[in-house]
C-alpha cells in the first residue's frame, strides 16, 4: 500500500506539551506583507486646533472681555462720583494735610484724576486688543501693565483716591491675563513640537 503524505502549502502549527505553540514554515515560504494601517494621511498639525480648543480659547477669551466690562462699569462709576465729590474729598485732605495749600492738594486731585484716565485708556485698549488678535506678547503685556495699575493703586491712598474694588479688579485681570498668556504659549509649543 503506497501511501502519499500530503503537503503542506502554508505553515504549520504545532503545540507543546507546556501549551505553548510552534511555527513551522515549509522551505520557501513567504510571509503576505500585512494590510496597510487605516490611516489614510500623516499627522497634520493644523488638526492641533481642533474644535474643542478654539472653544475653549474663545470661552476664555469672553470671560476675558467680560471681566474687562465689568471693569470699566465699575471704573466708570468710580471716577464719576471722584468727579461729583471732589470738593468734599480736597477738603478732607486739606484737614489731613494741613501744611499745604488749598490749591496743591486740588491739582494733585486732578492730576491722579487725567493720570487714572490716560491708564483706563491704554489698560482697556491693550485688553480688548490682546482679546480680539489673541496673540501670547499682547496678554503678556497687558499683564504688565495691569501689574503696574495694581500697584499703581497703592499710592492713590494719600489723596483718598484708593478703591479696594477697583484694586482687586485689577489683580483679577493681570491673573486672568497670566492664565491666557500661559494657555497660548502652552498650545503654541505643542504646535511646534508637531511641525
Amino acid at each position: 500500500m503506497d501511501k502519499s503524505v500530503p503537503t503542506v502549502a502554508g505553515p504549520v502549527f504545532v503545540q507543546n506539551p507546556d501549551g505553548s505553540l510552534f511555527q513551522g514554515n515549509p522551505p520557501c515560504y513567504e510571509e503576505r506583507t500585512p494590510p496597510g494601517t487605516p490611516r489614510a494621511h500623516v499627522f497634520d498639525a493644523t488638526q492641533l486646533q481642533s474644535s474643542d480648543i478654539v472653544r475653549v480659547l474663545a470661552r476664555h477669551e469672553g470671560l476675558f472681555l467680560l471681566l474687562l466690562l465689568v471693569q470699566l462699569i465699575v471704573e466708570i462709576f468710580f471716577e464719576y462720583m471722584h468727579i461729583k465729590y471732589k470738593d468734599d474729598a480736597t477738603f478732607e485732605l486739606s484737614l489731613i494735610y494741613p501744611s499745604v495749600a488749598h490749591w496743591v492738594l486740588v491739582e494733585f486731585y486732578w492730576m491722579a484724576f487725567v493720570g487714572e484716565c490716560v491708564y483706563c485708556c491704554l489698560y482697556f485698549g491693550l485688553g480688548v486688543l490682546a482679546a480680539f488678535k489673541g496673540k501670547p506678547k499682547l496678554y503678556h503685556r497687558f499683564s504688565a501693565v495691569a501689574l503696574i495699575g495694581t500697584l499703581g493703586q497703592l499710592p492713590l491712598a494719600y489723596l483718598n483716591r484708593f478703591n479696594l474694588l477697583v484694586f482687586f479688579l485689577r489683580f483679577i485681570s493681570y491673573a486672568y491675563a497670566r492664565f491666557q498668556w500661559n494657555l497660548l504659549q502652552g498650545i503654541g509649543l505643542l504646535r511646534e513640537e508637531f511641525l
